[in-house]
């Protein structure tokens, strides 16, 4: 095997795992959004319109005019507090989205695990960029597989074995998204696409996700609430409405999500507005 190489992009991404709390800075002017002059009709490239959308606790996936990747399905693997600890009432669990393999939608799926560093808190890549990862043995995939603690053993000898995150799986595509569309005059604007009915009390666990669509290039992340069948991804990313949500909803985004990465929420106006 080729010796592996580590993905710079999920280095950073470390990062949006600490605290919310830790991070966390004012907006100056206490407002959530943004103004931001924006004009792409004179463009020799139609707008991309990209996108990320979220099924809650079934799957991810990118999409842009019209277009789709495949599903980047997910289960989520919450950490347990002990009673006993001193923080146990005050701190948030660590919730982690675990990418699952597949073979059908009716497959309840594999937790996919893969060699990771510790030390710089990244997974290993192969020479072509694809995550050393295999799904898991035993129920869900609850356990790594004899195939990949092989592969760790004989090459990898320093290497840990977690589950994927899948907004590790997201960040590594927006990253080559990104790159390809360089040249499209919305290519800094994405759409982080909810649904309706979010519990405040896990948003933060969106957190990183933000960050990684940040890494990845994306200057400009706005909220959309999804219109259409929630059952499928072309719908997902066809039908959505910017920032329709209640008043105190979006007060939650801002504060769980924009603000402890030191963001607003951007709004496209003219440019001779």
């Amino acid at each position: 095997m080729k010796k592996a190489i580590l993905f710079a992009i999920i280095c950073i991404l470390a990062g949006a795992c600490s605290s919310p709390k830790d991070q966390a800075k004012a907006s100056p002017d206490g407002t959530m959004f943004e103004d931001i002059p924006a004009t792409f009709d004179s463009s020799q490239h139609r707008p991309l319109h990209m996108a990320v959308a979220l099924k809650a606790d079934t799957f991810l996936v990118i999409g842009a005019r019209g277009g789709f990747l495949p599903n980047t399905y997910y289960t989520t693997l919450t950490e347990h507090i002990r009673p006993s600890s001193a923080d146990f009432r005050k701190r948030k669990p660590d919730v982690q989205y675990a990418a699952i393999h597949k073979e059908s939608e009716e497959d309840p799926g594999k937790i996919i695990w893969a060699l990771y560093y510790d030390s710089s808190r990244t997974y290993l890549t192969d020479s072509s960029g694809a995550f050393i990862a295999l799904p898991g043995e035993g129920n869900a995939g609850g356990e790594p597989s004899d195939s990949l603690k092989a592969i760790r053993d004989k090459d990898y000898p320093d290497a840990s074995i977690k589950p994927l995150s899948a907004f590790n799986v997201i960040a590594k595509d927006l990253v080559t998204a990104h790159r390809r569309f360089i040249d499209y005059p919305d290519i800094d604007w994405i759409v982080l696409i909810l649904e309706d009915g979010l519990n405040r009390e896990h948003l933060y666990e969106l957190l990183p996700l933000m960050h990684a669509i940040k890494i990845a290039g994306f200057k400009h992340i706005q909220l959309g609430r999804n219109l259409g069948n929630l059952d499928t991804a072309r719908s997902i990313i066809g039908t959505y409405r910017l920032y329709d949500f209640e008043e105190k909803e979006l007060q939650g985004f801002y504060e769980e999500l924009y603000r402890p990465l030191n963001m607003k929420m951007p709004r496209q106006v003219p440019e001779n507005q």
